[in-house]
């Protein structure tokens, strides 16, 4: 038997789109954990004209994540923007997914011109579809910023919907020797909540020892957009504050909180990879590259 595209949805917001709640009430909605095949091919599109920053947000965004405040929006607080539309896309009605239990699986994005503080953008964001695959369903979304006609930047979010697990646990992958840290911090155990009000990512699996134990973590986990933004600070202190760049994040274990992690790099032809370590163990946490454009 065939199945029949759902028609798509379309949303528009003339101001920063309210969402608040809308983790519990995926759950109270009694949302699957995994879609009904006919509902793989839904399709939403949002709309956010005239997107502005906030400034309070940002001040405590640029804190928390102790990054440098060279004059323009730092790359990944662009995600942070944008992520009430998201929202606004995985807590509509039509979304089949419950929300709860998503895994944040991989980031990719294009800062293509640096963008003032409090630039006026307009903003889209796009989900085509959801894929079955052995892990899981996963989906994407497509992001961009524009200014006066202009992109300005792009992003895809990559998510999983998890199947339960087998009972089997994966074998720890073969890691390459990365050679000394270039840099080495301690995340203390609120950063979670610290992060939570900038990036406007509440899920409670970062809130708490209490609310992560609920979702299977002995204690409260950081946010991977938080461990990134302070990776990527300290890769680009020595580029140019106007360099185009490629950035491509890839999400593989939690860091539990209270922790430690170490900052690894690789020159390459023309990017840099870089890993950020749990200590004392030194798996990965985020894997990435950054590449200039």
């Amino acid at each position: 038997m065939s199945l029949t595209a759902s028609p798509p949805v379309s949303l528009a917001f003339s101001s920063r789109p309210r969402n608040g709640g809308a983790l519990f009430r995926s759950l109270l909605a009694g949302r699957p954990a995994q879609a009904a095949p006919d509902q793989l091919s839904i399709a939403i599109d949002a709309h956010w004209h005239g997107a502005q920053a906030d400034a309070r947000r940002l001040k405590q965004y640029r804190e928390v994540c102790g990054l440098t405040d060279v004059g323009f929006l730092p790359p990944l607080y662009l995600h942070a923007m944008a992520m009430p539309l998201h929202m606004a896309v995985m807590s509509h009605p039509q979304f089949p997914l419950r929300l709860l239990g998503l895994v944040h699986l991989a980031n990719s994005m294009q800062c293509l011109r640096p963008i003032g503080d409090f630039e006026t953008l307009d903003m889209d964001c796009q989900l085509h579809g959801i894929e079955a695959t052995e892990r899981g369903q996963t989906f994407t979304l497509h992001t961009r910023l524009q200014t006066a006609g202009e992109t300005v930047w792009t992003e895809t979010s990559t998510f999983l919907a998890p199947l339960p697990r087998n009972g089997k646990r994966q074998p720890p992958d073969d890691l390459p020797d990365w050679g000394s840290p270039v840099a080495r911090w301690e995340v203390a155990g609120n950063a979670g909540r610290r992060f939570a009000g900038p990036s406007g990512d509440w899920n409670p699996i970062h809130m708490s020892a209490f609310t992560a134990r609920l979702f299977g973590y002995p204690r409260a986990i950081a946010h991977g957009m938080f461990s990134a933004a302070r990776c990527l600070d300290l890769l680009c202190r020595d580029l140019p504050a106007c360099a185009p760049l490629h950035i491509d994040l890839r999400f593989k274990r939690p860091l539990l909180i209270p922790g430690e992690v170490a900052l690894h790099t690789r020159q390459e032809a023309d990017s840099t990879r870089f890993v950020l370590n749990v200590l004392p163990q030194g798996e990965p946490h985020i894997e990435g590259t950054l590449r200039r454009l």
